[in-house]
């Protein structure tokens, strides 16, 4: 049941009565070709609109002789004839929200000046195709672009790693990212890796684990972070229920100063982990995080192996099951097998004491199913192959 005293009407939306500006408000304020504005400090702030809004709207540079460099948060929110906007380089910042909801915006040309992308400023303009990402933006927010579906190419800087929560996903462009990887990376940044299931091995082109990159994933079993990851965001690993374990291998990786960051279990609005661990090198960031948070650590060998990498890299690859196979072969003439207990530890995949041809078999057919056929595929299911 809808309650009509929770909402107010504007003209070209229905707002919640929190997000609406009231009406003794927008009369105060002047208004310029359908913009309602406010000045302060020599500056001017866009900061609504009016009902003669024009559908394609250029914002001015100036007013009444002054600049025009904001606008406000929600100050488009929720407009529904505005088809294209062109903002001007005199803009340095615009306000969380601005143009969310505007349904039938189909291009949008955002300043140079623009450092900062702020939280879903188009989110679920449903109509949007056109937006370019300045090259001088540092940062994009939670849900910029959320939900703009026929979106299907970002112009994104090569510098830009400081990417927000779902900041393009729900778009053309990330559909099709999606069907080539299951790491949809930009800029050594991993923005969503959700498609992953069972044990996950992350590429080691990854730099920083983004926000809530792996968030909500119940499929999630075993990972292991590569030395190559400098950072895990906020919610990089948010509630991933199934979650048994994750190896961070960089003893000195930034993990986000919060209980949320990697967990599998939230109660009383406490993250934890329980029945799994964190593992690491020990006195490692991965442990002070696991430590302060008191979560369950294990200490890693340092001479300790990946399951099935003979070679030492922390991958498995077609490499490793050829050097099990060549010791193995070696072995078969007499001479003693070619391999130190790391490694034997490490390639006995069946379990049964010994390395030989089978567990190079299913060495083989671990990389062939995970990395070639990019088909996510456990040791206990390459054995019943």
């Amino acid at each position: 049941m809808l309650c009509a005293a929770c909402l107010v009407w504007t003209g070209s939306a229905v707002l919640p009565a929190s997000a609406a500006v009231s009406a003794a408000e927008e009369e105060a304020q002047p208004a310029y070709e359908g913009l309602r504005y406010e000045i302060a400090d020599g500056a001017v702030t866009i900061t609504g609109v009016t009902d003669d809004l024009p559908e394609s709207v250029t914002i001015p540079s100036e007013i009444d002789g002054l600049p025009v460099t904001r606008i406000a948060e929600s100050a488009f929110a929720f407009h529904l004839t505005m088809t294209d906007v062109v903002i001007p380089e005199s803009v340095t910042e615009i306000g969380d929200n601005a143009f969310k909801n505007c349904w039938v915006l189909k291009s949008a040309v955002l300043p140079d000046s623009l450092k900062v992308i702020p939280t879903s400023l188009f989110d679920k303009c449903e109509k949007l195709e056109s937006v370019n990402i300045p090259s001088a933006v540092e940062k994009i927010g939670d849900r910029a672009f959320c939900r703009c579906e026929p979106i299907e190419e970002f112009n994104v800087p090569a510098d830009l790693k400081d990417f927000g929560e779902d900041c393009f996903s729900g778009t053309n462009w990330m559909t099709a990212r999606r069907a080539e990887t299951k790491f949809v990376t930009v800029n050594g940044v991993l923005l969503f890796g959700k498609d992953n299931t069972g044990d996950v091995l992350i590429p080691d082109d990854v730099e920083i684990i983004g926000r809530g990159a792996f968030s909500y994933n119940p499929k999630l079993i075993n990972v292991i972070v590569p030395a190559s990851v400098k950072k895990i965001e906020r919610f990089g690993f948010y509630l991933c229920e199934h979650l048994k374990s994750i190896t961070i291998l960089n003893p000195d990786c930034e993990i986000y100063d919060l209980d949320a960051t990697i967990c599998n279990t939230v109660a009383r609005h406490k993250a934890g982990i329980t029945d799994g661990a964190i593992r690491g090198y020990e006195n490692s960031t991965a442990q002070q995080y696991a430590e302060k948070n008191t979560y369950p650590f294990e200490v890693m060998a340092e001479d300790e192996l990946l399951r099935g990498d003979c070679n030492g890299n922390w991958k498995v690859e077609n490499t490793d099951a050829q050097a099990v196979l060549v010791a193995y072969t070696e072995a078969l003439s007499g001479a003693p097998i070619n391999l130190n207990d790391p490694q034997k530890k490490a390639c006995d995949i069946n379990g049964d004491g010994k390395v030989d041809d089978a567990d190079a078999q299913y060495i083989l057919l671990y990389y062939v199913n995970n990395t070639i056929s990019g088909v996510s595929t456990s040791w206990e299911k390459i054995m019943e192959v």
